[in-house]
Formats: C-alpha cells, structure tokens, sequence
C-alpha cells in the first residue's frame, strides 16, 4: 500500500500539468477542420509545446503528416462514472483522479485485472484502487459535455497542454456536434469490414469504441449510443519507425454501455513512477516492473524509464504512435450519411476524448 500511495503522489505532482490526448486520424473527424487553415495545414502549428518543441496533435501516418490540427484538444473533463454530468475540473485535478466527483457512488464494472490499465494490484473497489471511478472502469457510464468533444475539455481552459487556440473556425468552449459537416471521403457499404486509424499522444490507459449516429438526427450520446460498430478482428500498432505489429487484441463487453456493447483496451502501458529526493522519478530498480503490464512489442526503454517520453510502445507521452483498427459495419444500416464518433475512456485520468467524422453508408 504504501508503495501505491508514494507511486500516486508522485504521478499527480507530475501528470497535473499534462493532460492526455488522442484523436481520429481516417476517416478525417471535423475536429480537425482548423487544418484548412495554413497555419495549421500539412501538421503544422503556430506554436509548439515545450519541453517537446512539437506540434500539439503532432503525429505521422505512415510518410504523411496527420494532419490533425487541434484534433486531440477535443476532450470532457472531470467525469466520473454514475455522474450527470463533468465538472470541468472545478472538483480538482481530473489527472489523475482519485475520487467520486459527484458522489454518485456507482462501482466499477471492469474489475479483471487483466482488463484494467493502471494500478493492476490493487484489489477492485479497496481504497488503493484509486481509478475506480474513472471512465474505463464502467465503459460508455461516464458523462460526456459532447459526444464530438469540447474544446479544451471544458468551459474553460484545461491547463498542461490542454488549452486550445481560438480560430475563425472554433474557440475554447465550443461542442464538436456544432462543427460543420466536413466531408471525409469515407464512403462504407453495409455489412463490409472498414479501416479507422487513431493517433494515442499522452497515455492514460483506458479503452476506447465506434458508434455511429445519423446526420439528420441531433448528435447526442444517445444517440451515438444506440448503433456501436463492432470490431472485426485484431487491430494493427504502427510504431514511429514504420513498423506495423498485429495486435492481439483485448476486447471488454461486460460493464460497458451499450450493455454489451464491445470496447477495445488500450494496449500500450504507461509506467510506474515512484517518489525520489527531487520530487519524483522512475522506477528506483529497473525491470518489468516499471511498467504497469506487458507491453506489446519489444521494448527494453518500458524496463527502465529515465524521463516522461516514449518507448516504442510504452509510455505517457507517445508522438508518433498510431492504431489500425478493422471494424464492421452493422447490417440493418439504411443507407444515407452518417457520423462516426470516436470514444476513448481513459482510466488514470477523469477524462474521455471524442473525435466525430462525416461517413456515407452505401447499400
């Protein structure tokens, strides 16, 4: 227990200013709409984050710039599991997050610890299970501002790299649901297999799932709720050095919302952090034990972590890693023009990230 306690305390005092960050990357999601504009186009940014001296979304697909924009600062804030709604981190830090920011007192539903990203010792539901009120530990049961994302997370800025950068297009506060259509080129057939890829920036474990919601209808959680898209196989890890790893995919279909519904664990662990004379530092005895579970790949960086960066698939703040994933699209589609929301649960940290993309469906 201690050890757990020492490993949190020194994970909040450096995590608190950083805040996670994915995004949809194909089909391109309407969040990535400030691309148009040339300051942001072809990866691009009018600033960089520091200590990194990188684009904020910065990734690569392949040879190709992401072209991701402000995507991955479409995000909620402060959302606890059984809550109404998110606080927007007026409750505290949401990353991580260590409490019941409501009070709604609902329990886990994801306990295995096989299916769990953080703290993997700790009994489900004792008070060393500090995540258990996170949105990966019951699936699709936190709340969302948006199903598409707010910028920034919240009505206000999300400091630690979550703060977006107003443009003609978006300012901070703004809902992903009111962005305008953006074509993406995606045009998907009934019943076929289709390809997604998402980019992972800073890890905070987690799971994540498709859904889909007409375009005529109001773009609600509700909404997205009601059509899941199931996945069609393992997915694909596209490391920064091209590598392409089949994974052997961990999928979670009980406790989640839809009942039953299935969501994709985030594979790629994070480390453990302990506390040292300056604050914090990684693991005082290198090993498989930095990290919170297996990685999947080979990866010696993941057994001895020196500073907060990336491994090639282990780690907090990752640049250029990407997934592939093969999802089906349902039979009983009609076709027509719908939106494919993007959701990912992130279990260390209060916090769900949504990108929303424009599809056709084709008979």
């Amino acid at each position: 227990v201690p050890r757990l306690m020492n490993s949190l305390t020194a994970l909040t005092a450096l995590v608190a200013s950083c805040a996670a960050h994915s995004n949809l990357i194909s089909p391109k999601p309407r969040n990535a709409i400030d691309s148009l504009l040339p300051e942001w186009s072809n990866g691009k940014s009018p600033y960089v984050w520091q200590p990194y001296g990188d684009p904020p979304c910065a990734c690569t697909n392949g040879t190709s710039a992401c072209e991701s924009a402000q995507t991955c600062l479409w995000f909620s804030v402060g959302c606890s599991i059984g809550c109404r709604e998110c606080d927007g981190g007026d409750q505290g830090g949401s990353n991580p997050s260590t409490k019941d920011r409501c009070g709604s007192g609902m329990k886990a539903t994801v306990n295995n610890p096989l299916h769990r990203t953080v703290n993997r010792n700790a009994k489900a539901g004792s008070e060393e299970d500090w995540s258990r009120w996170n949105p990966w530990r019951a699936p699709g049961n936190a709340p969302v501002y948006d199903p598409c994302g707010r910028a920034s997370g919240g009505p206000h800025a999300t400091g630690g790299h979550g703060e977006f950068t107003n443009t003609t297009f978006a300012k901070l506060g703004d809902m992903g649901s009111k962005l305008p259509k953006m074509p993406s080129g995606a045009f998907w057939k009934v019943g076929s297999t289709v390809g997604t890829i998402w980019n992972l920036r800073a890890n905070h474990g987690g799971g994540f799932q498709y859904r889909l919601c007409p375009l005529e209808s109001d773009l609600t959680e509700a909404c997205f709720q009601q059509t899941p898209m199931p996945f069609a196989g393992n997915s694909r890890l596209e490391l920064a050095n091209g590598t392409m790893i089949t994974l052997n995919s961990t999928f979670v279909s009980e406790g989640t919302l839809p009942a039953g519904s299935t969501w994709q664990m985030n594979p790629i662990p994070g480390y453990v952090i302990e506390t040292g004379k300056s604050g914090w530092e990684y693991c005082k005895q290198p090993g498989p034990g930095c990290r919170w579970f297996e990685p999947p790949c080979y990866d010696p960086f993941s057994e001895n972590p020196k500073v907060l960066g990336q491994g090639l698939c282990s780690g907090e703040w990752l640049k250029n890693v990407t997934f592939h994933d093969q999802l089906r699209v349902p039979d009983h589609l009609e076709p027509g023009e719908y939106v494919l929301g993007f959701r990912w649960d992130c279990e260390s940290s209060a916090q769900v990230w949504q990108s929303c993309a424009d599809v056709t469906i084709t008979a």
